[in-house]
């Protein structure tokens, strides 16, 4: 089996020349993910929108530069009313979701892509970047438009960002556990080329050549199947040549994905110092014992209200 979960760069230059054009990510991701996912024992539908959330998140927080960590959130009025995953710039990544367990929109099967609209309802998608140096923070808002998870950062990019971008997102549950996959092809500005954290740039207009090798590359990207990208036996780099052979594309070095929580005793613990005593004891039971978990991990941590001094 292939080496998994994992964001590859790649760019396309078009028939001639060797300057990149459109800019591209293709993501898969499963063991690490697998594992992030089965600590959390959502339902299907739930872990499904799960799966195609971390691989959209892998792709775009690729697409930044950044020292910290990127965030993408969505918030609904339906029966999925929270949806959030985390990536930092090492390829730590997390979930997690807030839903109706009663809801009869989450019994069955995943039937994927997740259709937003029919689950979150009407709300929004944000996006953050936290800089870990400067303690600065950039974010970026938009409706949950379009009826799969791809569409709403879809509508981020080129409304927002003012930049062409086309995001394909899927999900499968299968005998070795969740894979997920994402695909991302954005045209690159003359201008410079690179990701800013500038979320109101002002649009380029493509020229007539610039715009058919646009049109291209996003027929090819649509002709992509289901059982390539969710493949994990299939090289992403053998998706990307097979799909944009024509176009010259060039593949860069891999970013792994893995599994891991920034969560912490440390943190906890400077948490529950914030509180206040008599906000302590509220949250303790009866023998004075304060349980933590991270919604993340679901890593329990067991403080006593005697470990902390009294106001």
């Amino acid at each position: 089996m292939m080496t998994t979960d994992m964001v590859l760069p790649f760019y396309l230059t078009g028939d001639e020349g060797s300057q990149p054009k459109i800019r591209g990510r293709i993501a898969r991701l499963h063991t690490q993910m697998d594992q992030i996912i089965g600590r959390h024992g959502y339902n299907d539908v739930v872990s499904g929108l799960c799966a195609e959330t971390l691989a959209l998140t892998s792709v775009l927080s690729s697409m930044m530069s950044f020292e910290g960590v990127f965030t993408v959130q969505a918030k609904g009025d339906g029966a999925v009313r929270t949806l959030m995953a985390d990536m930092t710039d090492e390829g730590a990544m997390r979930c997690y979701a807030a839903f109706d367990e009663e809801d009869a929109l989450l019994q069955g099967d995943y039937q994927g892509p997740a259709l937003l609209p029919r689950l979150c309802g009407s709300g929004y998608m944000a996006f953050t970047v936290d800089h870990q140096v400067t303690n600065r923070r950039y974010q970026g808002i938009v409706e949950l438009d379009g009826p799969h998870l791809g569409d709403a950062a879809t509508s981020w990019y080129n409304s927002s960002e003012q930049l062409k971008t086309l995001i394909i997102t899927m999900a499968e549950k299968t005998s070795s556990g969740w894979v997920s996959s994402a695909l991302l092809l954005q045209h690159i500005a003359t201008s410079g080329g690179k990701m800013t954290d500038d979320l109101y740039a002002q649009p380029e207009e493509m020229d007539e050549a610039m715009s058919d090798l646009w049109h291209t590359a996003m027929t090819l990207c649509g002709s992509v199947k289901s059982e390539e990208l969710l493949n994990p036996s299939l090289g992403l780099d053998t998706i990307i040549y097979r799909l944009f052979n024509a176009l010259g594309p060039h593949v860069q070095p891999a970013k792994m994905v893995t599994d891991s929580c920034r969560c912490s005793d440390e943190k906890v613990r400077a948490m529950l110092e914030g509180l206040s005593a008599a906000q302590r004891a509220d949250v303790a039971d009866e023998t004075g014992d304060l349980a933590v978990a991270c919604e993340f991990c679901k890593t329990e941590r067991l403080f006593t209200l005697s470990d902390f001094a009294t106001d």
